[in-house]
Parts: C-alpha cells; structure tokens; sequence
C-alpha cells in the first residue's frame, strides 16, 4: 500500500488523539465518501443534461415550484429531527 505524508493542525492532531483514532482509517474513509460524494454529483449533473436535451431546460415557473418544494421538505426534515432529538431514549424492548 503507498505510503503518503499528511499534516494535521494541533488542535485535530491532539482530538484525534486524544480520542485514540486512526488518522490513517480516518483520511481513507474521507477520501473515499468525497469521491463517491463527487461521482454522483457528475452523475446528476449528466443526468440533468439528458433531461434538458429532451425537454429543454427549466422555466423560471418550474424552478420556483421546485425551489418551494425542496424547502417545504428541508423545513419538514429539520421539525423531524428537532422532534427526534427531544424525545426521550427508550429502552430497548425485552425478549
């Protein structure tokens, strides 16, 4: 496996650390989701250019009818997730 040199702040260095992670397993990790992250952004943005040639881009009305949509859903997402952290744990049920 190739070796590589990579520099941490201090303070990253000292959480790592402290919390006894492999930086190693950590670098790999992130570097693996960000290029999987980026392949699927290539994807929707190919995605979107065959939709385009087909049907023409967006109108200025279809984009705001999708800008109202995504943020009646991310309003949605963050109630449910607000509610989520303040309920309580609940034991695990027993067999």
């Amino acid at each position: 496996m190739p070796r590589m040199q990579v520099y941490l702040s201090d303070n990253l260095y000292e959480v790592v650390k402290s919390q006894g992670l492999s930086a190693s397993r950590l670098l790999q990790d992130a570097v693996r989701d960000h290029c999987v992250r980026q392949e699927k952004i290539a994807e929707a943005h190919a995605y979107a250019q065959e939709i385009f040639a087909e049907l023409g881009p967006p109108t200025a009305e279809d984009i705001e009818w999708a800008d109202t949509h995504v943020h009646e859903i991310l309003k949605s997402l963050r109630r449910n997730e607000a509610r989520r952290s303040r309920e309580p744990l609940r034991d695990a049920p027993t067999s």
